[in-house]
This record gives structure tokens, C-alpha cells and sequence, in this order.
């Protein structure tokens, strides 16, 4: 193996211990270095470095070739060296002093094991002398006793290396009173009895209970009366938080904190709104941004009040300094500027902001922002550390299936093209009936970090319940962004669809408008997502279409969450059935079928609404209650006439990308539960 003297220092410890469990007590073993040997022969155990355990674990010897292959790729000069016998060996060198063997006996015992006694004795840790001798002697006197033999007596002799313990045990006394009344003493259950009698104080506000364990020991009786002596005290109240100010935003920080009181006593109520407090003074930049407490005590007969009052001071709004990057080679600066967030002022929300468009610029696989205080000039500096990531990906996937035998995918990807954060992609789908394909073309920050644009040239196939949809064209979006969450913009297309033995060719015009928030990108708590969509059709059909969707998911209390989804929309009356509308299915109605609902031509006209109630189970398990509704109609008055709505709950668990669901759904209808539908889902759908 690669000689690593870190593993030999580590070592010493094991040595030691070897030669305490022979009996060596008096031994000390230290590591005095390294003795570099010369190489007469080939060494060729360097490529397969191996140790006593292969022989009884021939599996490991897997794991040494595989050791051996990266000792010639991470060492090639010096494993090359080693195997024509040019190279250098290191032997490590140990420095040990035995001194005397002893051998510990015990007579005489049945209560404790001959190993219990070694351990209470402690002389294995100690060594062997007059004084650690007299001290074993006494701990295993004190460890009978805390089992319930008082009259035990403990001799000792030693001679020539022979340790020799001789333990009359006696009577065990029995315990009376108010705990373990009739069984045998044991201070180990009286102490867990007590620990857990305290906790449940503590549990319950008594905060500040403590308590003893009271023994007398009768021993004409052979009995030890015992009984706890517990003094709770009174119990510790959180009962307000005061702020004593006419800030809005601070008020509504502590209003979030006065719903959880009054609440027993804990502290971490308290370090919870002052970590809020001090999250409030960078976010908004009042880097000197302080706050006082002062603690108002009220008592009755059983309880004792807190009520913490706060005076916050924010003091001056720092200013924006300069703005640093380093890591980065091959993204242009012109470009980074446009996905950094800038102002007159400092605040925490510009490096949320950056942060958020660096990363969703699919350049970047790291960002880090560290800032610098310049309290004299009341400014604060930017450091943006960044790891970008692969410029080129290709990927090649091969699969079959029994409807279209063998599948070959392969994807071709360029990122930050020139250095201005120009994407594009190729994805190719060759299969036994058809190829497929999708080139793609963007920049998520063209020019500045308000416009971006989307492109992309494909042939696709859809599998629907009542058609089937094969489509090549063309798509451009530009979009501009309003605020850092929403965009509006254009949207043309040109595209060739064919359906049902017919062709459509089509041009189309439209705008959209897309809002999405979320508090945290990567474990959201609260998301609000709005989208609006209006195009306007010609060709071989003419028509056009609106839709609008919006979903909020809400943080409630205990960490409850809901959500509701609110859809709709209209096509013209000419419009082909793959724009037409259809419910059922994951997305919508969980009750029914994918695209049941609308069948068989679809419906110019749909509504939908959802509801769901996530409430914690344990650790990071959820459960979920929902129900759905919705409509699909030719006409707007059959909306109301053919309303279909379902329910449902499941299971799931948060991970980092979102829970991950099973949930059961049902339909309201005749024999509903003959009628279930199971999904698996991760994340939120919206």
C-alpha cells in the first residue's frame, strides 16, 4: 500500500490495547518514525497490496486489485519503480516496553462476572501499584453496595504477577417504602426512576425540578428504606414577547412568534424569534442592527411568568460596495453581471436574488456568497465564489418494449456557449415505428437579466385516449421579466400535426404571462404559482384559445400545509381536438382515468379546482387528505351540469426534491371504492 504515516500514528492506539488485553498493565508502546529500505528485488505486491484478512475474505482480493490499479494511475513513477525492485520501502518503527504480565482472578463470586470485576476494578486502565490496588478494591465495594450488598467484604494478594481477589458477597438487602418496596436494592433502577420522573417535570414546565435519592440501611433487618425526594418547584411559563417599537415589518415577525404562547418555558422560543430579528437586520442591511431584552417576572402559587420585552434598534442602512467573482474561466463578466442583482443599498434579498439567477442559469453547479463590512464607510462588499459546470454532456441510452421493440436515445448538449450563457441541446429518439427529436436553443439572461429566450425545432409523438398526435414545427419564446418571479412575452409557432389521418398546418401568435415564487429554491415551505396563456391560431385551422392556472401552497401551523389549485379555460369553436380540453389523471381529476373525463372529442370549455391538507406523521414522514373537481363542456352553462369530483390521501416523505408521495384516489361515484386510482408522485404539481 501507499505509505500514509498518519495510519501508523493512529496505530499506537491499537498497540496499546493489545498488549493491556495480554496482561502487559504496566506496558507502554510509542512510534518512533519511519526506516526508509532500499528495493533488491520486484516488489509486485504493489498491485495487489493485501493483509491477513484476504485469506479468510477471498472476495477482498477485488477490492486489492482495485487498490493496486489506483496505486499506478495516483503513483505511476514510484509503483513503476517498485515493480523492476528500483523503488524504496518504508518500515515503521515502534518503540515497546512490556514490563510485568499479570493475570486477574476473582473467588468467591456469583453476582458480577469475572469481566464485570475486571472492568470495575479499573486496573487495566491504571496499572498495577499499592495505591491502584486499594483503589479497585474500593470500587468494587462501592459497585456491590449500589447493587444492595453491604456486608460485602473484599481481600486482595498479589504474587508474582498473580492478582488474586477474594469477595464474600453476603445477604442481598431487599428495599422498602415508596419505590421497588420488596424487590432486591439496586441504585442503577432507583437513578433511571428518578431521571425519568424529572424528565416528566420538565416536560410538564417544571423546568428548574431536582431531586435525591433517600437511603437508610437497616442491616439487622437486611433492608435498605428508600424513597425520592423530588422538589419540582414551580412551573417556568413563556407567556409574551413584547416589542416595544412601531415597525411594521418587525411587528409582523413577532406576531408570527405570539402565536405559539403562552407555551412551557424554552429556550429555544426565544433564540428562534432572535435569529429571526437578526435575519430581518441583513436582509434589509442594517448591518449594526442590535436589540435589547429585558425579562418581567410575574409568579402565582404553582407557576413563575416570563414576558421578554425588546427594544430593536436597526441603526444605518449600509450601501452596496463592489461586487468580486472569482472561480470562474470561461463565462464572460459582461454575462455575470447580468444575473447579479445590484441596488444602492445592501440587503440580504440581492444575494437570495443572484444566487437564485446563477443557479437557474444552468451555467453554474455552485455559488457561494461571502460579504465583507466596511463599518467606516457603512458599506458592504461582494465575493462570489463560482464552480461551473460541464460545458458539454452527450448521453446514450438503449431500450426495448414489446410495442416498439428496440429504442435508441442519445442527447448532445453545449452549455454557456461563447461565454454568454447560450444553451442548446439535441435529443434523438430512433425507435422501431418512428425517430423523434428535439433541438433546443436558449439564454435565461440576454443582454441584462430582464429578457431571456427560448427556441426549439422538434418532431414528437403523443399517445392520447382518444387520438393519437404526431407534430413537427417550430417555437420561439422571448420573455421579460417584470420582477425577479414574473414574465411576460410573446410566443410564436409554426408546427404540422397530424391526427386521425388528417394534417394541420398551423401558425401561431400569443402571449403569456408566467409568475412563480418559491421561499426556498430547493425545500420551499411557500409557493405561489400563477400562469396565464392566450394564442391566436390560422392555417388549416383557425381559432383561438385561453387558459389561466394558479396554485399556492401556505405554511400553517405545526407544520401544516395547504394547497389549492384553481383552472380554466376556453378554445373557439373550430379549434382541432388536440386543443381541445380533457380531464383525469395525475395532474387533475386523481379519481378517474387519464383524459376520461371529456371523452370522446374533449370539451371547449373547463374548470378545475384542487385541495389538500399536509399534516406531519413522524420524523420526516407526511400524511395528506385532497379532493378534486372539475368540469368539461362544450358550452359554459354544462360546466354546471357535469361536475365530476373526487378524494383522496396518501403517504409520503420529504426529501430534498420534494416529497415523495403514494397517494389512493377515488371517485364520487356509484361503488366509488371498486373505482381507485393509485399514483406516485414527487414534488408538487401545479
Amino acid at each position: 500500500r501507499v505509505f500514509k504515516e498518519s495510519l501508523f500514528k493512529e496505530s499506537i492506539f491499537s498497540l496499546q490495547d493489545f498488549y493491556t488485553k495480554e496482561g502487559y498493565w504496566d506496558s507502554f508502546a510509542y512510534y518512533e518514525g519511519i526506516e526508509k529500505l532500499k528495493l533488491n528485488r520486484p516488489f509486485y505486491s504493489v498491485l495487489a497490496p493485501r493483509d491477513k484478512t484476504l485469506a479468510r475474505n477471498p472476495l477482498k482480493l477485488l477490492g486489492s486489485l482495485s487498490e493496486g490499479i489506483s496505486n499506478l494511475f495516483s503513483h505511476p513513477i514510484g509503483t513503476l519503480k517498485a515493480l523492476i525492485g528500483r523503488g524504496y520501502v518504508a518500515r515503521p518503527v515502534f518503540q515497546i516496553i512490556e514490563g510485568k504480565k499479570y493475570k486477574l482472578s476473582f473467588e468467591g463470586t456469583s453476582f458480577f462476572t469475572q469481566q464485570d470485576l475486571t472492568d470495575i476494578s479499573e486496573l487495566e486502565k491504571k496499572g498495577v501499584d499499592p495505591f491502584s490496588l486499594e483503589e479497585a478494591k474500593e470500587n468494587i465495594i462501592k459497585a456491590y453496595h449500589r447493587k444492595g450488598f453491604f456486608d460485602v467484604e473484599v481481600y486482595y494478594e498479589v504474587k508474582e504477577g498473580q492478582i488474586s481477589f477474594r469477595v464474600k458477597e453476603g445477604e442481598r438487602y431487599k428495599a422498602v417504602g415508596t419505590v421497588l418496596d420488596g424487590e432486591f436494592y439496586d441504585e442503577d433502577r432507583l437513578e433511571q426512576l428518578l431521571k425519568m420522573e424529572l424528565e416528566r417535570l420538565m416536560e410538564e414546565g417544571y423546568t428548574l425540578a431536582e431531586g435525591r435519592i433517600n437511603k437508610e440501611v437497616f442491616k439487622e433487618e437486611k433492608k435498605v428504606k428508600v424513597s425520592l425526594d423530588i422538589k419540582p418547584g414551580k412551573r417556568q411559563i413563556l407567556k409574551d414577547f413584547v416589542y416595544d417599537g412601531h415597525n411594521q415589518e418587525i411587528k409582523k415577525i413577532f406576531s408570527r412568534h405570539e402565536e405559539k404562547l403562552p407555551a412551557i418555558f424554552n429556550s429555544q422560543l426565544v433564540e428562534s424569534l432572535n435569529l429571526n430579528i437578526q435575519n430581518y437586520f441583513l436582509k434589509k442591511g442594517f448591518m449594526e442592527g442590535d436589540f435589547e431584552t429585558q425579562v418581567k417576572l410575574e409568579e402565582d402559587d404553582k407557576n413563575i411568568y416570563y414576558t421578554y420585552i425588546y427594544t430593536v434598534n436597526e441603526g444605518p442602512v449600509y450601501k452596496l460596495g463592489e461586487t468580486i467573482y472569482y472561480g470562474y474561466k470561461n463565462t464572460t463578466s459582461r454575462e455575470l453581471s447580468y444575473m447579479t442583482e445590484k441596488a444602492v443599498n445592501y440587503s440580504e434579498s440581492l444575494n437570495d436574488k443572484t444566487l437564485h439567477n446563477m443557479l437557474n442559469s444552468g451555467i453554474f453547479t455552485g455559488v457561494y456568497i461571502d460579504t465583507f463590512v466596511d463599518k467606516n464607510k457603512k458599506t458592504v462588499h461582494r465575493l462570489i465564489q463560482l464552480s461551473e459546470d460541464k460545458r458539454g454532456i452527450l448521453d446514450f441510452s438503449l431500450g426495448y418494449n414489446t410495442e416498439e421493440k428496440i429504442s435508441l436515445e442519445a442527447f448532445l448538449g453545449m452549455k454557456n456557449i461563447f461565454g454568454i450563457g447560450l444553451s442548446s441541446g439535441l435529443k434523438y429518439r430512433k425507435t422501431g415505428k418512428r425517430k423523434l427529436y428535439d433541438i433546443t436553443l436558449e439564454d435565461r439572461f440576454i443582454f441584462s437579466s430582464r429578457y431571456w429566450f427560448k427556441a426549439d425545432a422538434f418532431k414528437n409523438y403523443e399517445e392520447h385516449k382518444s387520438y393519437n398526435l404526431d407534430s413537427r414545427g417550430f417555437n420561439l419564446q422571448l420573455g421579460y421579466r417584470i420582477t425577479g418571479n414574473t414574465s411576460v412575452g410573446p410566443v410564436f409557432s409554426l408546427l404540422n400535426n397530424q391526427v386521425n389521418g388528417q394534417s394541420f398546418y398551423i401558425k401561431k401568435y400569443g402571449i403569456f404571462l408566467i409568475r412563480e415564487f418559491k421561499d426556498d429554491l430547493f425545500s420551499p415551505n411557500r409557493i405561489h404559482y400563477d400562469s396565464l396563456n392566450l394564442s391566436f391560431a390560422e392555417g388549416d385551422a383557425k381559432y383561438t384559445k385561453f387558459d389561466l392556472s394558479t396554485f399556492y401552497l401556505i405554511p400553517l401551523k405545526r407544520n401544516f400545509k395547504l394547497s389549492f389549485k384553481v383552472a380554466g379555460g376556453v378554445v373557439s369553436q373550430k379549434a382541432p381536438i388536440f386543443e381541445r380540453f380533457f380531464l383525469g389523471g395525475l395532474r387533475d381529476l386523481r379519481g378517474y382515468s387519464f383524459e376520461e373525463v371529456g371523452q370522446p372529442n374533449g370539451g371547449r370549455y373547463y374548470a378545475f379546482g384542487r385541495l389538500e391538507l399536509m399534516f406531519p406523521i413522524k420524523g420526516s414522514f407526511v400524511g395528506v387528505v385532497f379532493g378534486d373537481g372539475g368540469s368539461v363542456g362544450d358550452k359554459l352553462e354544462d360546466l354546471s351540469k357535469s361536475i365530476k369530483s373526487d378524494f383522496g390521501g396518501g403517504v409520503g416523505i420529504n426529501t430534498p426534491i420534494g416529497p415523495v408521495r403514494l397517494d389512493v384516489a377515488f371517485p364520487f361515484e356509484r361503488e366509488w371504492f371498486k373505482k381507485y386510482k393509485i399514483y406516485l408522485s414527487v414534488g408538487y404539481y401545479y
